[in-house]
């Protein structure tokens, strides 16, 4: 039986400057998701520790990064096991000893194995400067931050790809869609042109491109602008919306949050805060910027 969604709940929260930095796809997909779960994670600095498919996804990008990065004659199945061996050891170090090495490596060694099943890396022509590309560039007018995994030049242009290591989820493709397009809309800025986007699933193998719908962009553009407007109304009545779904259930201040808890502690509070510290959670020190390394890929360890 399907049930209605709930209404948003507004929350009121203590008074804090927003962040200086520009948006990006993964802040985007966090505050129209919920906009309460961004304020926490974004406006007070609240992180959760590294998980098994965070420290996974980062290890395989880098080896894919690598990998790319060789002549294409030299991208071969061992020299991808070398080079997610070390990316494996380096993620491990930093995500620290709570980590589970053995999730890590079969999952991390399952996905670079799934990799060979969606593409012949000696085909890839990566364009210029075209891995873990940076690109930081208004659109309409308000300031955007992108990290791409890659940029290829095939018989249509260009081609915009980003790796996934987690399943396929068809409910949620449109967020995956809308980081894909802005990438595109932000290149399309910087005289680059893209003509497809793609999806690189590496649990269940399975490449999914599409062309780059002007629609679909201007959809992508209208939801950055829609955050923005919603981001700045919130932060000046201090009352950010908690926006109740399926996906409460995974979330990290599920336990502290006023519409999943009736007499949850007020966020920002001593209590609320000593409770997320009690979960694991912590906070960061300095004003997070969108430069951190979890934001840069916040994306694998939701997918």
């Amino acid at each position: 039986m399907a049930y209605p969604p709930r209404a948003p709940v507004p929350v009121v929260v203590p008074p804090a400057p927003l962040p200086e930095r520009p948006w990006s796809a993964s802040a985007i997909e966090d505050f129209l998701g919920c906009p309460l779960r961004y304020w926490w994670r974004k406006v007070a600095g609240w992180q959760t520790p590294s998980t098994v498919p965070m420290v996974t996804g980062r290890a395989v990008h880098l080896a894919l990064e690598h990998l790319l990065e060789l002549p294409p004659d030299e991208r071969l199945p061992e020299r991808a096991e070398v080079f997610l061996a070390e990316a494996i050891a380096s993620e491990l170090a930093e995500a620290g000893p709570h980590i589970a090495e053995a999730e890590v490596t079969s999952g991390a060694e399952a996905a670079m194995a799934a990799y060979w099943q969606t593409e012949v890396p000696a085909d890839i022509e990566v364009a210029p400067d075209g891995l873990e590309m940076t690109v930081e560039v208004p659109l309409r007018g308000l300031p955007f931050l992108g990290y791409i995994d890659r940029v290829a030049v095939v018989d249509t242009g260009l081609r915009v790809t980003d790796y996934k290591t987690g399943a396929p989820k068809p409910r949620y493709w449109w967020g995956y869609w809308r980081q894909q397009m802005l990438y595109a809309a932000a290149l399309d800025a910087l005289d680059s042109p893209v003509a497809e986007v793609e999806l690189l699933y590496l649990k269940q193998p399975r490449a999914v491109t599409r062309p780059v719908y002007p629609a679909a962009v201007g959809r992508a553009l209208a939801e950055l602008e829609t955050a923005q407007e919603q981001r700045a109304a919130m932060a000046e009545a201090d009352t950010w919306e908690a926006r109740p779904g399926p996906l409460c259930r995974y979330c990290d201040f599920a336990s502290v949050c006023p519409s999943q808890r009736g007499r949850a502690p007020a966020p920002g509070s001593a209590e609320s805060d000593a409770q997320l510290i009690e979960v694991g959670l912590t906070r960061r020190e300095h004003a997070p910027t969108e430069g951190d390394l979890l934001d840069m890929l916040d994306d694998e360890g939701r997918s």
